[in-house]
């Protein structure tokens, strides 16, 4: 079995899906006047962002995120810098201390009011 799609209600779907596609490379599938769209990572996963049904309020815990590893702590820092370049408002890299080798990243609250995280394993030494 593969996990392959992932749907999530966000209060703004343009918004949300820009930032996909400017920071992460997401491209657009589908979208369907911003109230329902398919985004692709080229790497097998969909997502889909819609907005919540009338009278809902959208809201995820705040340990809620998902999670994109890049290859080595300079491109998680490559990542961070081209984030704040384009006016996005990620957290401080940190190194954290999981895993057999630990790992560095840094946090990211989307439009979609969830944050998402870039990080990479260090190598161990």
């Amino acid at each position: 079995m593969q996990l392959n799609h992932a749907n999530l209600a966000v209060d703004d779907v343009a918004a949300t899906v820009d930032f996909f596609q400017r920071f992460l490379g997401f491209t657009v599938l589908v979208n369907k006047n911003d109230a329902f769209a398919v985004l692709d990572d080229g790497h097998g996963f969909v997502f889909n962002l819609m907005v919540a049904g009338k009278g809902e309020a959208v809201s995820y815990s705040r340990n809620f995120h998902l999670g994109f590893f890049v290859a080595s702590e300079e491109a998680v820092r490559a990542r961070h810098a081209e984030f704040l370049a384009g006016g996005a408002a990620p957290g401080e890299v940190q190194k954290f201390n999981r895993g057999p080798t630990g790992s560095v990243g840094f946090y990211c609250m989307t439009p979609g009011g969830f944050l998402i995280e870039v990080a990479s394993n260090l190598a161990s030494s």
